[in-house]
C-alpha cells in the first residue's frame, strides 16, 4: 500500500503545479485561462513513452502516437525528461 500511496502524493504535486498557475506565472496573461483542457505528464522510458490518465498508464510507442492520443482525448501534453 505504500506504494499507492506514493502515487498519490505524486499526483497531487503534479496537480498542484498546474491548476494553481498565477496568471502571472504564464507566458502570455493575456491568454491564461482559455485553455481549460486537463495537464497529462507524458514522459521518456526505454520503449517509448507513457503517461498516467485517469488513474491507468498508458503506454506509446512513438511521438505520433502521444499526439494523436492527446488530440483525440483533448487533453494538453507536459513532455517529461525529453
Amino acid at each position: 500500500m505504500k506504494l499507492k500511496s506514493e502515487w498519490d502524493t505524486l499526483r497531487r504535486r503534479i496537480e498542484e503545479a498546474f491548476h494553481h498557475a498565477k496568471p502571472h506565472d504564464c507566458a502570455d496573461p493575456a491568454g491564461y485561462g482559455q485553455d481549460d483542457r486537463e495537464w497529462v505528464v507524458i514522459y521518456r522510458t526505454a520503449k517509448g513513452f507513457c503517461c498516467m490518465y485517469k488513474g491507468l498508464p498508458v503506454n506509446f510507442e512513438d511521438m505520433l502516437d502521444v499526439q494523436t492520443w492527446t488530440e483525440e482525448m483533448d487533453v494538453r501534453p507536459y513532455f517529461m525528461g525529453l
